[in-house]
C-alpha cells in the first residue's frame, strides 16, 4: 500500500506471528520510476520475527503504559505524553530505531517555545516527526499525572532501561486517547490502517480477490483436456 508517492509498505491483515521468516527482494534495477529515472540495483533483506516478541500499549486516560509479551502482562508503568501544544500521536507505530544515548535538537523548529538541545538516554523512535519513548528523569513527578513532553512517551529512568533491553526494531506500540491523530506515513504507519482501507491504497490485487477471480474463471471457462472437443 502506497503512503504519499515516496513510500510503499508490505503487510498481511495481522502481525506478523513470532518466528516468522519474512524474505524480500525489490527488483528495482532498470526499472522506469518516471521523469526519465530508473531503478539503480536490485535490493534484498531476510528477517525474522522475534520469538519474544514485545507489544506496548500507552493510555493517555491513565497515564500509563502495559508492556506485554504475547498475551502476557510483564509490567505497567506511568508515563507523560505530550503537553497540548504538543501532543503525542494516538495510533498504532512500530519501534524503528533504538540509540540508548542521543541528543535532541530541535533548535530550528519555528515555534521558540518548542527549540532545545537535550541529552537522552534508552530513547526509542516511533515517527519521523520526533516522537521517541526515553527516559525522562526530570518528568518523573509528572508521570502518571500530567502531560509535559513535547510530543514524546516519557518514562522513569529504570523503566526505561528494563524496556530498551527487552524490545525489539519492529514491536508495535498503540496509542490511545491523545488529542492528535497519526499522520499516515509519519513513520511505519502500515499497522495504523484497517486491513479493509490498507487495501484501497494498493496497487496490486488482493489474494482472496484472486482467488475469487480463479473460481469464478474455472466455473465460467471449465479446462479442456488435450484431445476434448
Amino acid at each position: 500500500a502506497w503512503f504519499g508517492d515516496r513510500q510503499v509498505f508490505y503487510r498481511g491483515p495481522a502481525y506478523w506471528l513470532p518466528g516468522t521468516r519474512i524474505a524480500v527482494r525489490a527488483a528495482l534495477e532498470g526499472a522506469p520510476m518516471g521523469g526519465g529515472r530508473y531503478g539503480d540495483m536490485d535490493r534484498a533483506a531476510d528477517v525474522r520475527v522475534a520469538k519474544d516478541r514485545v507489544e506496548l500499549t500507552v493510555d493517555n486516560t491513565t497515564k500509563m503504559m502495559s508492556v506485554f509479551q504475547g498475551s502476557r502482562l510483564l509490567k505497567t508503568m506511568p508515563v507523560s505524553l505530550g503537553k497540548p501544544g504538543t501532543p503525542s500521536s494516538s495510533g498504532t507505530m512500530v519501534i524503528m530505531d533504538k540509540a540508548e544515548h542521543m541528543v535532541f535538537d530541535t533548535r530550528n523548529d519555528p515555534d521558540p517555545s518548542n527549540r532545545y538541545v537535550a541529552p537522552v538516554s534508552y530513547a526509542q523512535r516511533l515517527t519521523w516527526g520526533g516522537e521517541f519513548i526515553h527516559a525522562a528523569p526530570w518528568s518523573e513527578e509528572d508521570q502518571g499525572y500530567r502531560n509535559v513532553s513535547h510530543g514524546c512517551v516519557n518514562i522513569s529512568w529504570s523503566n526505561a532501561e528494563w524496556l530498551f533491553a527487552i524490545t525489539h526494531i519492529g514491536d508495535p506500540i498503540v496509542v490511545r486517547a491523545t488529542e492528535q491523530r497519526l499522520e499516515p506515513g509519519n513513520g511505519w504507519t502500515a499497522w495504523d490502517v484497517p486491513w479493509d482501507q490498507f487495501l484501497k491504497r494498493s496497487a496490486l490485487p488482493h489474494p482472496d480477490l484472486i482467488a475469487a477471480a480463479a473460481s469464478l474463471r474455472t466455473a465460467e471457462e471449465p479446462i479442456v483436456k488435450r484431445g476434448e472437443k
